[in-house]
């Protein structure tokens, strides 16, 4: 009889132990590992994740698995107006990145205030809402564009007359514009123009912006002298109409392939954003998620 109640009391403690373990695997999260990601307003928030910190967690379905990351010249630029990164579009299809996120790794690295090790939050800046189209790239400068006159400079997409503004003197774009504007012989109207006019429109170089007035090659002043060469009233017309950004952009805004496969944007930073070493430069949706990043 001892025998069979020492029994029975094991086969009870039996199955409580196993109730136990019962109950511990159905509460035990599924993974307890944690990658921080950035929420909508721009602070860092954990969520749960079977991925670790360096995948890209994103699923794709918005087109963002064939987005990448370049490190351009963060590692070596120290000037917000020079340093850049570029995001390249290696899809099928167009992507908003619209409230798409950068985030460099200055939480990822400790820093000595005296004797106290401290640690700061990453930087984070929000990215313009523009369509990057199959193909396309978009070259991310830190700062901005200082100079606003003639032509203010905001977020744009490259096109057949932005050389224009790349040759003037005061802008300085890194890296430069592609200069590949209309030939000037070949702009409407140069075959109706007088011989010596014709002549000097055929070796004008391309993406350049005349200079009217001065001197001429006496030095004396005129009116229509064109890069010191003086010509005809019409001639300085003419050019002064077509041989600009805004002549170029009236002229040729509806050809075919008049716009480029490069953006230019800038996040308008005063300071660097990517440090010369050891820094991690991550890309998120606007879902939080994490799309692509590069180490150096």
């Amino acid at each position: 009889m001892r025998k069979n109640l020492q029994s029975g009391q094991s086969a009870v403690i039996g199955l409580i132990i196993l109730a136990v373990l019962i109950v511990i695997t159905i509460t035990m999260p599924k993974d307890s590992r944690q990658i921080e990601t950035v929420s909508s307003s721009g602070a860092p928030s954990s969520i749960s994740s079977a991925n670790s910190p360096s995948s890209a967690a994103s699923s794709g379905s918005n087109g963002s698995n064939h987005i990448s990351i370049g490190s351009g010249n963060a590692s070596y630029a120290y000037q917000p107006y020079e340093e850049y990164i570029t995001i390249e579009n290696r899809g099928d299809t167009a992507v908003n990145l619209g409230g798409w996120q950068l985030r460099n790794g200055k939480d990822k690295r400790p820093y000595y205030s005296g004797s106290v090790l401290q640690r700061f939050s990453a930087d984070v800046a929000i990215l313009p809402g523009i369509s990057l189209g199959p193909g396309e790239r978009a070259i991310v400068t830190t700062g901005r564009i200082a100079v606003q006159s003639p032509y203010p400079i905001e977020n744009f997409r490259e096109n057949v007359c932005t050389g224009y503004i790349e040759a003037l003197p005061d802008y300085a774009f890194v890296p430069s514009l592609t200069q590949n504007c209309p030939r000037p012989s070949l702009e409407p109207g140069a075959e109706n123009l007088d011989r010596e006019c014709r002549d000097f429109v055929s070796y004008f170089p391309t993406c350049q912006t005349p200079v009217f007035g001065g001197k001429d090659s006496d030095g004396e002043y005129c009116e229509n002298c064109i890069n010191g060469k003086r010509l005809s009233s019409s001639c300085a017309s003419y050019l002064k109409e077509h041989f600009s950004y805004q002549g170029c952009l009236a002229y040729h805004s509806r050809d075919a392939g008049f716009t480029g496969k490069t953006w230019r944007l800038f996040l308008g930073r005063g300071w660097e954003m990517w440090a010369d070493k050891y820094e991690t430069i991550e890309l998120y949706d606007s879902n939080g998620q994490l799309v692509d990043y590069q180490n150096y």
